[in-house]
C-alpha cells in the first residue's frame, strides 16, 4: 500500500466542531488513512492511498462537508480575536443590567397554579442563563439533511430540558427536607455563586474550543449508565446529561425558588414546588432549543460560537460577582 500526504487551505473551519467534522468527512471516505484539522491554522492534512483516492476526489469530499479547499473566508484565530473582543464588551455590558433577577413572591403555601406562572414569567431569564449551553447541544451541524436535523434538534431540546426538570426535583426535595437547618449566610451565597461561574465559565470555555484540554471536560456517560446498544442515541444521551447538570446551576430564578423549596421544610412539598416551576419554563426553553433546526448547517457554527461567547461572559460575571460578595 503507498501512502502519500495531501496538505490543503480549507475555507469556513472556525471551531473545534468545524475540525469535527472535516476529520470525520475524510475518515469516512475510501482510502483516506489518517486526517488531521486544524481551524486556527485553517488547514488539512490527509494521509491517503492514491491507488485507491484522488485529490480532486478529496478536494469534493471537504466541499461536501460544507469546508472546500481554497484560502478565502474569515481565519479561525481572527474569529477568536473578535469573539474575546466581543466577550470583554458583553462582560461589561451585563454589569449596567438588573444585579437580582425580579421574581414574582411567592408567599408560604402558594398554589402550584401560581408557581408555574412564575416558571413561565422567569423563563426569559432561563434562556439567557442557559440558552447557549442548550443551543450547543439541540444544534448539530453535521447532519446535511433539514427533516433529519429538526428531528434530531426537538428530541435533544426535549432530553435536555427532561434533565434540567429532573434535577430541579431532586434539588426542591433536599432543599426541602433540609429547610429547617440550612441557612444561605453571605460567606455560602459567596462560595456557591463562585464555584457556579467558574463552572459556567469552563462550560463557555469549552463549547468556544479556544482552549483545546477543556474538551476533556465534555460529560461522558459511565460505561454502566448507557443505553443498551440498540436504543443508544446521541440526542438522547448527551443532551440529558448536560440538562442534569446545568439544573445545578445557581441563577436569580432558581436561588429564589430554591429558598422557596427550603421554605417548605419537606422533602415532598419541596420537590413538588421544584417540580411545577421547572415545568413552567421549559415552553420558552422548548422553542429556544429547537430554532437550531430551522437554520441552515453553514450557519449553525456561527450560532454556537456566539452562544460560547454568551455563556462565557455569563460565567465570568458570576464569579465575579461571587468573589465579590465575600
Amino acid at each position: 500500500m503507498r501512502t502519500e500526504t495531501y496538505e490543503t487551505k480549507v475555507q469556513g473551519m472556525i471551531c473545534r466542531q468545524c475540525e469535527d467534522i472535516v476529520t470525520e468527512k475524510l475518515l469516512h471516505t475510501r482510502g483516506v488513512i489518517d486526517a488531521k484539522a486544524s481551524y486556527w491554522k485553517n488547514r488539512v492534512s490527509v494521509s491517503y492511498d492514491p491507488d485507491i483516492v484522488s485529490v480532486p476526489e478529496l478536494e469534493s469530499a471537504l466541499s461536501g462537508a460544507g469546508y472546500p479547499s481554497g484560502s478565502g473566508g474569515v481565519g479561525g484565530v481572527l474569529v477568536d480575536i473578535i469573539c474575546l473582543a466581543a466577550m470583554a464588551g458583553l462582560f461589561f455590558l451585563f454589569k449596567f443590567l438588573p444585579a437580582q433577577v425580579t421574581v414574582p413572591k411567592a408567599e408560604a403555601g402558594a398554589a402550584l397554579g401560581f408557581i408555574f406562572v412564575i416558571g413561565l414569567l422567569t423563563s426569559t431569564h432561563c434562556v439567557g442563563m442557559c440558552g447557549g449551553i442548550m443551543l450547543s447541544q439541540t444544534t448539530d451541524t453535521s447532519i446535511a439533511d433539514a427533516s433529519a436535523r429538526k428531528r434530531r434538534s426537538l428530541g435533544a431540546a426535549l432530553c435536555y430540558n427532561g434533565g434540567r426538570v429532573v434535577t430541579s426535583v431532586v434539588v426542591g426535595a433536599v432543599f426541602g427536607a433540609l429547610g429547617a437547618v440550612i441557612t444561605y449566610t453571605m460567606t455560602f451565597k459567596s462560595i456557591l455563586f463562585t464555584m457556579a461561574g467558574a463552572l459556567v465559565l469552563l462550560i463557555g470555555l469549552s463549547m468556544w474550543g479556544v482552549i483545546p484540554g477543556l474538551r476533556a471536560l465534555s460529560p461522558r456517560l459511565p460505561g454502566a449508565c448507557e443505553l443498551p446498544k440498540n436504543v443508544r442515541r446521541r440526542y438522547i444521551g448527551k443532551p440529558l446529561i448536560i440538562g442534569l447538570l446545568t439544573g445545578i446551576m445557581p441563577c436569580g430564578a432558581s436561588y429564589a425558588m430554591w429558598v422557596y423549596s427550603m421554605g417548605t421544610g419537606s422533602a415532598a412539598r419541596g420537590a413538588v414546588t421544584m417540580l411545577v416551576w421547572s415545568l413552567g419554563t421549559v415552553p420558552l426553553m422548548l422553542i429556544f432549543g429547537s430554532i437550531g433546526a430551522f437554520i441552515p448547517a453553514k450557519y449553525s457554527k456561527w450560532m454556537i460560537k456566539i452562544s460560547a461567547v454568551f455563556v462565557a461572559a455569563l460565567g465570568l460575571l458570576m464569579l465575579t460577582k461571587g468573589i465579590k460578595m465575600a
